[in-house]
């Protein structure tokens, strides 16, 4: 199908633009286009001479642009006529500059990921040595700076259960959940944080909260009938494990929960359901 003069127009003022905003590769892009559109068309007579007026004015654009003037000094050549020739070096020069700038790119990414690397463990090592402030302060600094990291906030928050400061990572297990909010790590590790704080009616809630999320595994069932012994929410912990069962008869913690659980609810031992009386469950 011949491309009109004008879509080729369009092109060329599209080049025209981008090196107005000095943007290299779609300036070359853009401008190839036009060329190759140009050498393949059926435009002639005003028209063309019109398009090939143009496509001059762009080649001075380009050859103005300072990544040109470095690489070719003398600038591209554009001559009337001879449009496959320069279509051939505007398309060899794109397909160069965009494999120079994308390991560019590759190189400075890897840089600044081990520049946080090297950040995250400095602070780890600190909360570790009982420098906790330092630490944490090296963790909010790489929070707020590297905010284009998926899981980032997990990694930290994690980092900080492990060097005994369960109530800072809670902060940066939520922040990772309003990002995204079926991270599983930030699911898990905000439940593990609760547990350790003691905080049984949040990690409930937080359970529940992944189970909505991520779906009722047998995992998240089976630790929601653990908290609710915990929080002797006996229907509530007999339930869950019964549905762990459903799921895998041959679960012992869950069979061990229903057992120890089952005479609060029915009464079968003797003893009043409710929430008087402790509870002692051995996994």
């Amino acid at each position: 199908m011949s491309i009109s003069a004008k879509t080729i127009r369009e092109d060329i003022a599209r080049a025209r633009a981008y090196a107005g905003k000095n943007n290299y590769l779609k300036t070359l892009a853009a401008l190839a286009r036009a060329i190759h559109a140009l050498n393949g068309s059926q435009v002639f007579g005003r028209e063309k001479f019109e398009v090939q007026a143009l496509l001059e004015e762009a080649f001075k654009d380009l050859n103005g642009m300072q990544m040109i003037q470095k690489l070719f000094p003398k600038g591209i050549t554009y001559t009337r006529g001879k449009e496959k020739a320069a279509f051939v070096t505007l398309k060899r020069l794109h397909d160069k500059l965009e494999e120079a700038m994308e390991k560019s790119k590759l190189a400075r990414q890897r840089k600044r990921l081990a520049v946080l690397d090297e950040n995250l463990i400095k602070a780890q090592e600190l909360i570790k040595k009982g420098e906790q402030l330092e630490g944490r302060k090296i963790f909010r600094k790489a929070s707020e700076y590297y905010t284009d990291i998926d899981g980032l906030d997990s990694d930290i928050g994690n980092r900080l259960l492990i060097g005994g400061l369960p109530a800072e990572a809670v902060e940066y297990f939520k922040k990772a959940l309003d990002k995204y909010a079926s991270d599983q790590r930030a699911h898990n590790g905000i439940i593990t944080a609760y547990e350790a704080l003691g905080e049984m009616e949040k990690a409930a809630e937080a359970i529940k909260d992944a189970m909505r999320r991520l779906g009722g595994s047998e995992t998240l069932m089976l630790k929601l009938a653990k908290v609710s012994v915990e929080r002797r929410d006996w229907s509530e912990a007999y339930n869950n494990a019964k549905a762990v069962l459903e799921r895998n008869p041959l679960n012992a913690d869950a069979e061990k929960i229903v057992k120890q659980v089952e005479p609060r609810i029915f009464g079968t031992s003797g003893r009043k359901s409710g929430k008087s009386g402790p509870i002692k469950l051995d996994f």
